[in-house]
């Protein structure tokens, strides 16, 4: 018997994007477009303040860059409280969406290791063009920002600054019917903003390491020429009196575009009552069929929770273990994972963390695998049903009962399914099995949950199939 119960709540899942809607689809925006350097100046005034050293760390992750970039800046003047304007782009707001998807997150600067306080202001001057989308027309213009800070020097005063965020991916989707469309995804950080300060900066590094599970994918794809191999996931440019123009500016495509289109024809015997999911996903001239056209069986599952009673309410109002999905039975059958119903899981069933665990799938089509597709916890709009409950953080993977090899999955709250890459093995895989190896806890409850597992397969051609109109 488990010790502590399953968080869930079921809440439809929005898109928090910019974007532009109609009846039959749309377009909307993700990320954040441009970050970069901080200026010393958003009016062209000049600064006694010079950048003696700057190292920039930029950690790509499977949904966002983590950014770490350190100044020593000097004061050659007198006293003063230097501005300092640190530039980010948004998408712009509109009117249909929420757009907090697209801000940086847990942006912080310190300077001696004193957190400094910050404020959004309007950029001035001309603003970015307006992205223009083939099928839907023009998004509205990006907002350019700056974040705020002032930094008190005396005179002659070296101070060492640190400013530290998360960037989501930038991207433009559409969608016509249940067809899909993306952009590359990208991260960009500008290194122009640099050249208000007084000189050029001194010496600098910028190290890029790819984080994600495929770093195939990832391009530095501006500036050219300026970054060294170290090794294959990280790329390194060291630099000495630069004084930076836009052509030093930062573009780096970490997931390449793609197109989505339903496979239900194809693979689904009932298409109004199907038992699966199947879509075919083309990345250049490379095909997918991403599918739960399985059968799942799991060694154990966490029993049921009861329907209310009309007169049950929780002891507190922020006992979120308390929560139903409505007003029928909560089940968290392993059936959850095929990805049918928004907002179910699949829960363990033993007593603590669900080490040894594991789903066996039973695959009715076999094809070669490209890719084992997973949400490793619990998946909700409420991001603390996501960490009050276990995640898989190392799970072990047998293909046909023959080729085993044990993927770590980082702790991160993932807004699409987690690729698991599949490597050195190219039969068809008619036999899957997942066994948890290591979690990471949860805050209220150790039920270790996996909401969603999708094969994604590799196909010889372009298959035939009908789009939407």
């Amino acid at each position: 018997m488990m010790r502590t119960r399953v968080i869930c709540l079921v809440v439809p899942l929005l898109l928090l994007a910019n974007g532009r809607v109609f009846g039959n689809g749309g377009a909307w925006q993700t990320g954040v477009p441009v970050t970069g350097n901080g200026a010393a100046s958003d009016q062209k005034r000049s600064t006694n303040v010079t950048i003696e050293d700057e190292k920039l760390v930029i950690d790509l992750h499977q949904e966002f860059a983590a950014v770490e970039v350190r100044y020593r800046m000097r004061n050659t003047g007198a006293q003063v409280e230097q501005d300092f304007f640190f530039p980010v782009e948004r998408w712009a707001d509109n009117e249909d969406t929420e757009n907090t998807a697209t801000d940086l997150v847990d942006y912080g600067i310190t300077a001696d290791g004193t957190e400094l306080k910050w404020d959004n202001v309007d950029a001035k001057g001309e603003g970015p063009k307006a992205v223009v989308d083939p099928k839907w027309g023009d998004f509205k213009p990006a907002k350019r920002l700056w974040k705020k800070s002032q930094i008190p020097f005396t005179p002659g005063q070296t101070r060492e600054i640190l400013i530290r965020y998360r960037s989501p991916y930038a991207a433009n989707e559409s969608s016509v019917s249940d067809d899909g469309n993306a952009t590359d995804a990208y991260f960009r950080y500008s290194l122009s903003p640099a050249a208000t300060w007084k000189g050029p900066i001194g010496k600098g590094k910028i190290t890029v390491n790819f984080l994600h599970p495929r770093p195939e994918e990832i391009t530095i794809s501006k500036p050219k020429d300026r970054f060294k191999k170290i090794t294959a996931t990280q790329f390194v440019w060291e630099f000495q009196n630069l004084k930076p123009t836009l052509a030093d500016d930062m573009k780096i495509i970490v997931h390449p575009a793609y197109a989505l289109y339903p496979a239900s024809r194809e693979y689904r015997a009932d298409y109004e009552h199907p038992g699966f999911r199947a879509e075919y996903i083309f990345i250049g001239n490379r095909y997918f069929l991403q599918h739960s056209d399985y059968e799942a069986v799991a060694s154990s599952t966490r029993k049921p929770e009861p329907a209310p009673s009309p007169a049950q309410t929780p002891s507190k109002p922020d006992d979120s273990s308390m929560r139903l999905k409505s007003e029928s039975e909560q089940t968290f059958d392993v059936a959850n994972i095929k990805g049918l119903e928004s907002g179910t899981t699949w829960a363990e069933g033993v007593e603590g963390d669900g080490i040894g665990e594991n789903i066996a799938l039973t695959v009715h089509h076999p094809l070669p695998l490209d890719a084992i597709m997973i949400m490793p916890g619990y998946r909700s709009d409420d991001a603390t049903f996501w960490t009050k409950n276990n995640r898989v953080a190392e799970l072990e993977v047998t293909l046909n009962g023959e080729h085993t090899f044990v993927a770590s999955i980082p702790d991160e709250k993932f807004g699409t399914p987690y690729p698991i890459p599949v490597r050195g093995y190219a039969k068809p895989v008619s036999a899957v099995k997942l066994v948890i190896k290591a979690v990471h806890r949860g805050t209220a409850a150790q039920d270790t949950c996996i909401s969603l597992v999708e094969l994604r397969a590799r196909l010889s051609q372009k298959p035939k199939f009908q789009p939407a109109r």
